[in-house]
């Protein structure tokens, strides 16, 4: 996945919307860009970069630009499997042709939330570029409860690096929790052990999948998804700093 990213400063892009309550001022700041992805015709996780359209439905993301025939995969957590859905220009359903895992039962588009993760594996090669608004106002902190479990998730802020800086800020995690990224190259996911007994200098102590051999900090790029396995319930808070 190659990503092309634009995000406006707050300073610079800042987009104000002022409204009034009873004589009290409100105020409304959200920064806006746009970030382009070659997708290769396999696998990639990707995480939605900002609140696009109303619902942020494949449908309002892509358009028409997917290729016939590719599929979107969402975690259900309830039952600790994928759900597939298919886009299929040759349906002639209406609005949208999307359809169920059997590739014949129409459904809707699929919901892709920033923070949400997701699998798609276009059936050709196709560039899209996603345009919208970052979804945690200047100034303000979005939390994510994680659950003991596998969470398919992503950064709320279009941000990148090593997931414990400033703007990931995935800091702090239950000892013994995981981080699993997915290698597009191998096809198969990188796991990282986040582990605050090992000793090591300085924090924090991650380890390869051995769970013994220190590496570094799990890294991400701009819109990708990773399945993070707390060892027990955590909420992930990431700020968008006022300047």
């Amino acid at each position: 996945m190659r990503t092309k990213t634009l995000l406006l400063s707050a300073a610079a892009l800042l987009a104000a919307g002022i409204v009034s309550s009873q004589a009290q001022a409100v105020y409304s700041q959200n920064i806006v860009g746009y970030a382009s992805f070659s997708l290769p015709a396999s696998f990639t996780l990707m995480t939605t970069p900002f609140q696009i359209g109303v619902t942020n439905g494949a449908n309002e993301i892509f358009g028409t630009n997917l290729p016939d025939a590719t599929q979107i995969y969402l975690w259900n957590s309830s039952v600790g499997k994928f759900v597939i859905d298919y886009y299929d220009t040759g349906g002639g359903f209406n609005p949208e042709p999307w359809l169920m895992s059997d590739d014949s039962t129409p459904t809707n588009p699929p919901i892709l939330a920033p923070g949400q993760g997701f699998f798609v594996f276009p059936s050709a090669p196709v560039t899209n570029t996603f345009a919208g608004v970052v979804a945690v106002a200047v100034g303000a902190t979005n939390n994510m409860a994680l659950t003991a479990a596998f969470n398919f998730v992503g950064s709320v802020i279009p941000a990148g690096g090593g997931v414990t800086n400033s703007l990931i800020n995935l800091t702090g995690m239950p000892d013994a929790s995981q981080v699993y990224i997915w290698n597009q190259t191998t096809g198969k996911y990188i796991i990282d052990y986040y582990d605050t007994g090992g000793g090591f200098n300085p924090p924090p102590y991650w380890y390869m999948s051995d769970d013994s051999t220190p590496t570094n900090v799990p890294s991400l790029t701009v819109g990708q998804g990773m399945f993070i396995f707390p060892s027990a319930p955590y909420t992930w808070s990431e700020t968008l700093p006022s300047q």
